[in-house]
């Protein structure tokens, strides 16, 4: 399972039309806000967009922000601190 770092500070970019040309930043903030903007785009303008972090060698492209998107709606959030502390517990 890939984990992705959703507080880190990210960009949109809307894809450059044509060649050499700069891609137009559309939008910023953490990437797990990043997506959720694209989320609210067109279907038409959500495949015209990447997100790049800023800090980080990443970027995703539309498929890429699908499988966010899925990820994001399909998982629970991680373990709360009495789960963790029933676990270690647990563990003694």
């Amino acid at each position: 399972m890939t984990t992705y770092p959703l507080s880190e500070p990210a960009r949109i970019f809307a894809d450059a039309s044509s060649a050499g040309a700069t891609p137009t930043e559309v939008g910023r903030g953490t990437l797990e806000a990043c997506v959720d903007i694209v989320a609210g785009l067109s279907e038409a303008r959500q495949r015209s967009v990447a997100i790049h972090m800023d800090a980080l060698d990443l970027r995703f492209d539309a498929r890429e922000i699908g499988e966010l998107l899925h990820y994001l709606r399909t998982e629970k959030p991680g373990l709360s601190n009495a789960e963790i502390t029933e676990i270690k517990v647990a563990d003694q």
